[in-house]
């Protein structure tokens, strides 16, 4: 009987195959004794060294709209990569300033390396972000700089004929301001 690594004997209980599951097995063996022995066995690689780190972050500069390549330099490092952005703009950079960078996470995706999260706005210049897909979000009716406002739409009419628009509306008094 083997023994643990306690020092007590350990109990093995016997396997039970039922018939078909038997003749499965010895159906395998068999295929692979009469098959060709020229080959290298199996190899397993281990789970952790393919699970090295799918993801880098890196740091970019300027504009970056979707559909384009950028190049990209690894953060903390002096190694660049390609990378696409599939589907977010990344703009309102002052294209002037190439010292001003923002960050980007990657990864490979069907074999391109393709951005997953990317920095929007500048951390430097803009707390905040005014506009989106292009809409300048100030231009809509009741936008007050000075207030804290949430972003809503009005009522459509019932019947269908009239849309609804975005408007900015008051926290302190609900309403439109």
């Amino acid at each position: 009987m083997a023994q643990r690594p306690d020092g007590k004997a350990q109990v093995t209980e016997r396997v039970v195959f039922t018939r078909p599951a038997a003749e499965r097995i010895a159906k395998v063996v068999r295929t692979i004794e009469d098959g060709d022995r020229s080959s290298s066995g199996l190899r397993f690689e281990r789970v952790a060294s393919s699970l090295a780190s799918p993801l880098k972050l890196a740091t970019f500069t300027g504009n970056w709209a979707t559909g384009q390549y950028r190049t990209v330099t690894i953060h903390g490092s002096t190694n660049t990569a390609s990378v696409y952005n599939w589907c977010n703009s990344s703009l309102h950079a002052d294209t002037a300033n190439t010292t001003s960078t923002r960050y980007v996470i990657f990864g490979k995706a069907s074999g391109t390396n393709s951005v997953v999260e990317i920095q929007l706005g500048l951390p430097t210049s803009q707390t905040c972000l005014t506009s989106i897909a292009g809409v300048d979000l100030t231009a809509l009716p009741g936008y007050s700089a000075g207030s804290i406002q949430l972003l809503g739409h009005s009522a459509a009419a019932t019947s269908g004929t009239a849309c609804s628009t975005l408007t900015w509306y008051s926290i302190t008094t609900c309403a439109t301001t």
